[in-house]
């Protein structure tokens, strides 16, 4: 009976770990795991006039939302309340607990400037829709030389 024998591949080994490791992190039961996508989603749409921005925002109060906006940045913040509907009692334990509470924040850049003064948000039924009007294009002034 012959053994067939293979050599040892530190890399194949280190790959078969990641493999184990990834496959551990992404089970349920895993209670540290972070969310490794940006909270708030967020499309981008741009057009002539401006911008316009939507956020998905499940199962937050309107009043608990903070947007900020500057010539050229968006900064979206606030945090979902833990007694939402059909929220366990203080007596009774998670099953299973796929969302969260804590506070976020998301700052966005612009691809062009905006007038902040101009600019307006609507929240209706989890999606937070942001307005973004362009500033208007400056016109290069001439300057006049004169001579000394």
């Amino acid at each position: 009976m012959s053994r067939t024998r293979t050599a040892w591949n530190p890399w194949r080994e280190m790959n078969r770990l990641r493999q184990e490791l990834d496959q551990l992190t992404r089970g349920e039961w895993w209670p540290n795991v972070r969310r490794t996508t940006a909270f708030p989603a967020m499309n981008a749409h741009e057009s002539e006039m401006g911008l316009t921005l939507t956020a998905e925002l499940p199962g937050i109060d309107a009043s608990k939302l903070d947007v900020h906006v500057d010539k050229d940045s968006v900064t979206i913040a606030g945090q979902r309340a833990e007694t939402a509907p059909g929220a366990t009692a203080k007596d009774e334990q998670y099953v299973r607990r796929e969302r969260w509470f804590e506070p976020f924040r998301r700052s966005v850049e612009l691809p062009f400037d905006v007038d902040p003064d101009k600019c307006e948000a609507v929240y209706e039924k989890g999606l937070l829709t942001l307005k973004l009007e362009r500033v208007a294009e400056q016109e290069p002034k001439k300057l006049t030389i004169k001579a000394g």
